[in-house]
């Protein structure tokens, strides 16, 4: 009975509504959406849009002009022309629509606009119906001279270029080698019906549009619209350079102003590289040398840790200092204070305020308008990609209202929000939409990092699981209940084993911030959620490998991104860790970021990438080649921020050893291309060089696991390596001594492994002494050897440290040897016996 009702009811309405169209005079009232004019009609029943539709939304979709008839379908479905409801010649077609659909879906993902959910193709017409505007146009009169009484005219909007395809400019003659005309009678006449003119005062047709045109001194015919994205709304809409100034690569300029380094990065980096039209010797146009300074001030650290580099041909000095752009920032219009209003939307009505106020910023009159567009997200705040994006959505478009005005956006919760969706939207090829930008927003209306509200104490950290982290207080209990930390240690001890096979270097810090939370102001921060996602991604797959399941006290959702920073995470997400790639240990940094300059998202990856240059660092072919390969494989951070190798390091790299990596028939790997690399604000050799005494030279070759059955070199030994490799006789090895002393002592520790050492037989015998010294092509006599096989010999034979020890003296002398030879005032050769002399002096 109830639904029958309801349709009884649905019908009463539907003849009362049949009833009153009788008479279309008295409900038509004009088309005022500027975006429907032209389009054949001028009166609606509904010019704010038919119920189930935002005007606002169908306006921004109209405005895209994705297809050249997005405007006929949008605008008679939405603000369909009076008397249309049961006229179906006054409806788009069914083809019609899917058509622009079709066209539409790209680019209305990428500017995060949706196609409307109440507007089905399949419910409109297929025949009788409209295929397209097409604007019937009289014939003019023979046309007649008059006096011209208007000297402006805009481009008139029925032309827009967005209109039109391309699909057809071959068929016309748009080709190479020809060009035809446009049809000037039409189109001079279709200009003058939209212009308003009448017929009999137009321009005579070959006046309006001339067959040629002559290229003149006038600049405004070389003028074109600004079409990078990021130049909109800097205050001028033509260039000379839509695709930029020679020597700027626009895309460049376009990640830097995406930075949001400095509010005036956009203001600078266009006028340069795009700059407004006619600037070319115009100061005024061009902005201040004081505001490139402050701009390149401001930005250094931002785009340091981006991996981003300043425009080299971008030169402050170059700039005028007086009347120029300043780049005052645009006047904020502060809404006008208005009525407070509960909220009705109801995906926001659970959140912390309970009234707002509109307009919002982005322009939404009322709660009806705003709901529809919000509701479009709804799908990512079901799926829980972040606890912040349902809060940061509702601040923007449904505001708290403060003292009758909406309270501006939260720019930390927007980045909390993006970090945890932006991925997820990025798969499904959806953008962050550039409406909700986060550096648009201010931190102004940001709350304090939630903190852990129970009571407890700080206390210096014991356990040793945490003992190395970069903060020494912390809190509890914790919010596991733990209460002491003997009782936390026990339970990390659990995670050890994870820890020690290295799933994930961010394992250990996020532990420590559940278990042993850092003290703040007498108050526990909370975990962060950053952490756990890395450490989760990285160790997950190896737990399951194992049966175990990720502990579901650790489910990263339950955590937030509000107090990672405290943590050591920058606001990308990145965060320094150990070095773990053999080639890159015992360097003078020993801390690197993920992902590296090459977008490797880990050091086990950026491992399998660069063993392929194994070999290469091997043969020593230059010193620079390893330093250079760790910089760009495992960069040096420093405090989360990234330092990239300069150019001419890299040049430096290339040029040594480019002829050997080509004798393995590859050429040098186009991701290390030396041009990518900047000149400035970047590391152009290893300067801050780390000094080695012997004592530490031996203890980095043990770590390094230059030793035999457990077995290390001694002391001794290590002084006659340190001798050997001090080029500059500072009795002590840099980093780069070090690196060919490594070298050296792998070799000789590889030929006495698999030659020499054995089961059976834990020594040199005194005939492969003999064959191993000759190897090395050192002719020694008879009782030369027998005085060296002395003086290292021990129980009948030599030990692995008295064989290095043995070849590195015979090493040092020969290399002495030749240095005296460089130093003869004369050109001559000295005989053999010369150099068995030399030894014999030497060595008895």
């Amino acid at each position: 009975m109830r639904h029958l009702c309801l349709v009884i009811a649905c019908l009463l309405v539907f003849l009362q509504q049949a009833q009153s169209s009788g008479d279309d005079k008295t409900i038509c009232k004009p088309v005022t959406a500027s975006f429907c004019q032209g389009l054949g009609y001028t009166s609606t029943p509904y010019p704010k849009g038919i119920q189930g539709f935002s005007l606002h939304q169908t306006g921004q979709m109209v405005e895209t002009a994705c297809s050249p008839h997005i405007a006929t379908v949008m605008c008679r479905v939405v603000v369909p022309e009076c008397g249309s409801e049961n006229e179906s010649q006054k409806k788009p077609c069914r083809a019609l629509c899917e058509k622009v659909k079709r066209d539409c879906e790209s680019t209305l993902r990428a500017k995060w606009l949706f196609w409307p959910i109440r507007l089905r193709c399949d419910s409109l017409p297929v025949s009788s119906c409209v295929q397209g505007e097409v604007i019937p146009v009289t014939e003019a009169p023979p046309a007649t001279c008059q006096a011209i009484t208007s000297t402006h005219l805009n481009w008139p909007e029925s032309l827009k270029c967005e209109s039109f395809t391309t699909e057809s400019c071959e068929e016309t003659g748009d080709s190479e080698g020809s060009q035809s005309q446009p049809d000037v009678e039409h189109a001079s006449r279709l200009l003058v019906t939209r212009a308003g003119i009448s017929q009999n005062r137009a321009p005579a047709v070959r006046e309006v549009f001339p067959r040629q045109v002559h290229p003149g001194k006038d600049e405004s015919t070389t003028c074109k619209p600004v079409t990078a994205s990021f130049c909109q709304g800097v205050g001028y809409k033509t260039t000379l350079y839509p695709s930029g100034v020679q020597g700027f690569n626009l895309q460049q300029i376009g990640q830097i102003v995406q930075t949001a380094c400095s509010p005036h990065v956009d203001i600078l980096m266009c006028r340069v590289a795009v700059p407004e039209c006619g600037s070319g010797n115009e100061s005024r146009v061009k902005p201040c040398r004081a505001l490139c300074e402050k701009v390149k001030k401001d930005c250094e650290s931002t785009l340091r840790a981006k991996r981003l580099s300043w425009p080299t041909t971008l030169r402050c000095e170059n700039l005028p200092q007086t009347d120029c752009v300043q780049g005052p920032p645009p006047p904020v219009t502060q809404a006008p204070s208005g009525t407070c209003q509960p909220i009705t939307v109801p995906l926001c009505e659970d959140v912390s305020y309970t009234n707002t106020v509109l307009p919002n910023i982005l322009g939404h009159k009322s709660q009806e308008e705003a709901g529809l567009v919000i509701h479009q997200f709804f799908p990512l705040i079901k799926v829980e990609c972040s606890p912040q994006l349902k809060p940061f959505l509702c601040s923007v478009y449904i505001p708290k209202c403060v003292s009758g005005r909406p309270q501006p956006p939260c720019r930390t919760l927007c980045e909390q929000a993006r970090s945890g969706c932006g991925g997820l939207m990025s798969k499904f090829g959806f953008p962050w939409p550039e409406a909700l930008k986060c550096e648009s927003f201010t931190t102004e209306s940001c709350e304090e990092p939630l903190l852990i509200n129970v009571p407890g104490t700080c206390q210096t950290v014991t356990a040793p699981f945490c003992r190395d982290l970069p903060y020494t207080e912390v809190f509890l209990p914790n919010g596991l209940g733990h209460k002491t930390q003997e009782e936390t240690n026990l339970a990390l001890n659990e995670f050890l084993p994870l820890v020690q096979l290295g799933c994930s270097a961010h394992l250990k810090p996020f532990l420590c911030s559940v278990h042993l939370p850092k003290c703040v102001s007498g108050k526990g921060l909370t975990p962060c959620r950053t952490l756990c996602e890395q450490a989760r991604s990285g160790c997950e797959p190896l737990m399951n490998k194992f049966g175990i399941r990720w502990p579901a006290n650790l489910k990263c959702e339950a955590f937030t991104t509000d107090s990672c920073e405290e943590y050591g995470v920058s606001s990308s997400g990145s965060i320094c860790e150990p070095i773990t790639i053999p080639m890159c240990q015992g360097l003078s940094y020993n801390q690197t970021i993920v992902p590296n300059l090459l977008g490797h998202t880990s050091q086990r990856e950026a491992v399998m990438k660069m063993s392929f240059f194994n070999s290469i660092v091997q043969t020593v072919c230059s010193a620079d080649i390893q330093l250079f390969l760790c910089r760009v494989y495992a960069p040096e951070c420093v405090e989360d921020q990234v330092q990239r190798p300069c150019r001419s390091f890299c040049e430096k790299a290339r040029r040594n050893c480019e002829g050997l990596i080509s004798n393995f028939g590859v050429s040098w790997p186009n991701e290390l291309q030396c041009d990518a690399f900047p000149e400035e604000m970047c590391i152009s050799e290893e300067n801050r060089k780390e000094m080695l005494r012997v004592e530490e030279v031996l203890s980095k070759l043990n770590a390094g696991g230059y030793t035999v059955r457990g077995k290390s070199l001694t002391i001794k030994t290590a002084h006659l390596l340190l001798v050997l490799m001090d080029a500059d006789k500072t009795g002590n090895l840099d980093v780069v001594e070090f690196f060919k002393l490594e070298h050296y002592v792998a070799v000789i520790r590889r030929e006495y492994v698999e030659n020499y050492e054995s089961r059976t037989q834990s020594a040199v015998t005194k005939t492969q002494m003999k064959k191993a010294i000759a190897s090395h092509d050192f002719n020694l006599d008879e009782e030369t050897f027998r005085a060296l096989w002395f003086e290292y010999s021990s129980h009948g034979g030599i030990d692995y440290d008295s064989y290095v020890a043995a070849l590195t003296k015979l090493k040092i002398l020969k290399d002495r040897f030749q240095a005296h030879l460089l130093n003869l005032s004369c050109d001559c050769r000295v005989a053999s016996f010369s150099f068995k002399q030399f030894m014999k002096s030497a060595i008895i």
